[in-house]
Order: C-alpha cells, then structure tokens, then sequence
C-alpha cells in the first residue's frame, strides 16, 4: 500500500480543516456539522503532530518490553467482517512478545450497557493494556476513565469516544475519517459529472464518532468542490443513515430508501461488508446499481466483477479497510504499560485502494478466499481464513 504523506491542518477557529489526500485538501465543519465536531471529536484531526503515514510504524518487538502484561480488546459490536479481521490482527500483534498474556475478548454486541460491563469486568480480570472500540461513543467515556485512572493504559481506536488523551484514556488511534469523507465525496462529484444526481450516506451504529466526522468531511465537500454543484445528499444535515454495518440492516435501510426514492445515483458508506446487502436490495427492486464507495472487502470486489457488465452505472471506490491500525493501538498500549516511548503516529491518512474508473488500482477479488476477506489487512491468506472460519 501506499499512503499519502501527512500535512498540517488548519485551526478551527480559522473555520477550515485541510485534509491530506492525494496531493488535494478539502475542509470540514460548516453547515450541518453534527455533534461530533463538539467537545474536541474534530481536534483529533487538528493536531499536525499526531498524523503521519505507514512509513513511520514500527514493529511490536520494539514495544514488547520485559515486564508481564495482560492485553485485552473490547468491541463495541463483533459481528461483522471489519471486526474479525482487526480481532485476528490484534491477537497476530500479541502473539509476536513472549510477555504478553491475551484475556478473553469481548463483544457488546451493539449494546452500550454491555460494552460497559465488558470493560468493567476486563479491569476486574487484572487487564493492563486495553483496545477499544467504543461504539457507544461518549456513553462509554466515563467507564474508561474510570479503568484509566485504576492504572490500565486504554486506547480506544477508529472511534473516538471524545476526552482528552492523558486525561480520560491514554491515546486515541485511527484514521482521518474525516479526511475519508471528503475522498469519497470528491470521487462521488467527480464520476457524476456535469449531470450530478441524488447521493445517500449510510453510517454504522448510531451516534458513532467514525460516521459522524466522515459526514463532516462529506457535507464540507459538497458545499466547496464545484464539481458537486449538482449532487444532492438525501440525508438530514448532519445525519448519517444507520446500519449498524450489518448487512441485512443494510439491506432492510437500502429497500426502504429505494422505496421513498425514484432515484439514487451514488451510495456512500464506509462499510465494504454492509454494502453487500445494500447491493442485494438495488437488485431485488430492479434497479440499476449506482456508484458506490466503501472500505476494501473480498466479497464487494467480487460483487462488482460480478455486476459489472449488467450495470455500467456501478463504479466503486474503496480506501484500505484498515483493520491493521489495531495493530498500532496494541502497541501504544502495551509501550505505555512498559514505560517505553511511542513516537509513532496516532492518525493514519488512508488512501485510495480500489478504483473500477483507475487501471491502476483495480478491484482485487480472490475466489480462494471468503467473501468476508479484507484484502489490505496484514494477515496471511491462510489466517484470514480462519478469521471467519
């Protein structure tokens, strides 16, 4: 893969976010800017010292250190493809320091008291070192806290549970989300053309961070990229359409807006698993697939091979699914529990990795592999395998 440098961000208070991407910016904030650009969320993505590329990780053996230490990751949801593949990556990093003592791991099952009680019982089991994907959002903020300042070394990642870092968690890993909103939307204008037409976001679980500051970035370029004079977003200002990153939730949410709308030209989500039972309900309507954005997956690269020749209107577009960023979060947790100084990055720009309009970056199908495979993960073949097996 290759990822594009990091750049500065611009200050809030000068009301524009430049966003690093393929040698373009794009901003965020403005005009139906959800709840997620309040209490710091958005300045997560302001901060040029935090953000970095792929060139600047470094391998777990330099963070392992010499002391025991209990690791333990805890999902907001598990069931889905994006969570299996960063669960392997995850126990994949671990396996590689001697040291390092993996807990059960634990899934909320998208509920967000449960995802409570998963984190209460982990510091209960003696955990040092905590991954976790706070679904819940600021619901779950209190609770890591509270295991921050019982001495855990928490990380939440991908989605930011607002706080302060050194505060409220020890550091917040990810991806510049916001930055993904605006790559998707620039591509979504751009293959529209002159003609425009009629876009929908679809989100994951409700109020999540992830979603939330992707329709920053998404609403932002809309309103300043001219190629998008004429694309309409059918969602609320602000809103993206839930999920859950579910396939049949997909499915159920993509019919009912089918119903409502004549017509949808483009779909932006940020879930390739998800999308497959988005692509299910254009199909059992009887319509024509449209363009389509989403993260890397097996099954949605196939789904368009398969596709393809019967609607030309589906292009598709994907950035790296990075699962592999969970990676990252173990190793900041387990370097702060061994006193070990962690310069990598905190927030990862993502690049483009599929493209159907580019040559260069075809869609990557592998037959050999489930449907659920993430493509750009660091797993071997054989270990994806067993992911979903």
């Amino acid at each position: 893969m290759t990822f594009s440098k990091p750049r500065s961000l611009a200050r809030r208070s000068a009301a524009v976010l430049a966003l690093a991407a393929f040698g373009a910016a794009g901003c965020a904030g403005g005009p139906g800017t959800s709840n997620a650009t309040e209490g710091g969320v958005e300045a997560v993505y302001d901060n040029a010292a935090k953000i970095g590329d792929v060139s600047q990780l470094r391998p777990m053996k330099d963070f392992c250190g010499t002391k025991p230490v209990k690791v333990a990751l805890a999902d907001g949801t598990g069931d889905n493809a994006f969570r299996k593949t960063a669960r392997a990556e995850f126990e994949d990093e671990a396996s590689k320091c001697p040291n390092i003592t993996v807990l059960p791991y634990a899934d909320g099952q998208n509920n967000p008291q449960k995802a409570i009680s998963d984190v209460k019982a982990l510091v209960a089991q003696g955990v040092e070192a905590l991954v976790v994907f706070p679904d819940a959002g600021e619901a779950l903020l209190p609770t890591l806290r509270e295991a921050y300042k019982a001495g855990v070394q928490v990380v939440p990642w991908t989605a930011n549970p607002g706080g302060k870092p050194g505060t409220d968690y020890t550091s917040f890993v990810g991806h510049n989300t916001v930055n993904d909103g605006v790559t998707w939307t620039r591509w979504m204008c751009e293959s529209l053309g002159t003609k425009g037409g009629n876009v929908i976001f679809l989100g994951g679980t409700p109020g999540n961070t992830q979603s939330l500051t992707e329709m920053v970035g998404i609403e932002k370029e809309l309103k300043e990229n001219a190629a998008c004079a004429k694309v309409k977003l059918l969602n609320e200002p602000g809103k993206p359409i839930d999920t859950n990153w579910n396939p049949a939730q997909m499915q159920k949410v993509v019919s009912g807006l089918l119903t409502k709308y004549p017509a949808i030209d483009g779909v932006i989500t940020d879930s390739g698993d998800a999308s497959l039972g988005g692509i299910r309900a254009f199909l059992q309507a009887g319509r024509p697939l449209p363009l389509w954005t989403a993260n890397d997956l097996n099954g949605f690269a196939c789904a368009w091979k398969e596709n393809a020749d019967k609607h030309p209107t589906f292009q598709s577009v994907t950035v790296s699914a990075r699962t592999w960023i969970i990676r990252l979060a173990l190793r900041k947790a387990v370097a702060a529990h061994q006193g070990i100084e962690n310069d990598e990055p905190e927030i990862i720009n993502i690049p483009i990795f599929e493209n159907t309009l580019d040559e260069s970056k075809p869609p990557k199908c592998d037959p050999t592999l489930p449907a659920s495979a993430i493509l750009s993960s660091e797993l071997t073949p054989e270990q994806l395998k067993q992911a979903y097996s």
